[in-house]
């Protein structure tokens, strides 16, 4: 068992019935462990002496938080399972190191899985308003992080197929040395209603942090004009 940051992520589960089957789909996870978050913190002001009479030429770098962006990062294990609808299993298969995809969206209900499609700059514009973004202005833009021309693993939800060939909007999340790592995907798709932030597991790697995670992952918060209302996301997993 791994020891996660961020959330626990276990089981997804593939029931049989004796009438009728049902498609494998992402679902949710059995439990979900917070283990804290952080901040990037402040620098100290810089000290400069002024003296009469003197002009001063200042070069500055500085560093601002985000106000359209979460991170989320962490380890996953799982279970494959054969059972009824009654969470009663008849057999199962451990996975000690699954790969496959985490999904996260700010709607309550269950996606439209068969629906899924990358989403497109419609649905993209729509995230930066929902966002509270100044496209103008603002950098960290929805639209300014997930490219378009970004390349990523060819993935299925449920049965529907998702590659780099179908203008997908994505993103490569940093690892210790502050670069894009392919290690750390994510990509953005759209159920016709609802953005789904969507990472793919990496098993292992090396994290933004020097650490080594299984999933990193950015989801849209808005926090432009001193907006602090917390942001409730529910996730989804789909191992194998």
């Amino acid at each position: 068992m791994k020891f996660i940051w961020g959330f626990l992520f276990i089981i997804v589960g593939l029931q049989i019935f004796s009438v009728s089957m049902v498609l494998a789909a992402p679902t949710g996870p059995s439990s979900a462990t917070n283990l804290g978050s952080s901040r990037y913190s402040s620098a100290s002001a810089a000290n400069i002496s002024a003296f009469a009479g003197n002009v001063t030429e200042l070069n500055f770098v500085a560093n601002t938080i985000t106000q359209t962006w979460q991170g989320y990062f962490g380890n996953i294990t799982g279970t494959i399972v054969l059972g009824n609808a009654n969470n009663q299993s008849m057999y199962n298969w451990n996975l000690s190191s699954p790969s496959g995809q985490v999904y996260a969206t700010r709607t309550s209900s269950v996606p439209a899985w068969a629906s899924v499609f990358c989403a497109n700059q419609v649905n993209v514009t729509a995230e930066d308003t929902a966002l509270g973004v100044n496209v103008s202005v603002d950098q960290d833009s929805v639209n300014k992080t997930f490219i378009n021309t970004t390349a990523f693993n060819t993935f299925y939800v449920g049965n529907v197929n998702i590659n780099s060939t179908q203008n997908c909007r994505a993103v490569n999340l940093f690892n210790g040395t502050a670069a894009p790592s392919s290690n750390f995907q994510e990509v953005l798709l759209n159920d016709g209603t609802n953005m789904i932030y969507t990472a793919l597991i990496s098993q292992d790697a090396n994290g933004f942090d020097n650490r080594t995670h299984d999933f990193q992952m950015l989801v849209g918060e808005n926090g432009h004009n001193a907006d602090t209302t917390a942001t409730p996301y529910y996730f989804y997993l789909e191992l194998h």
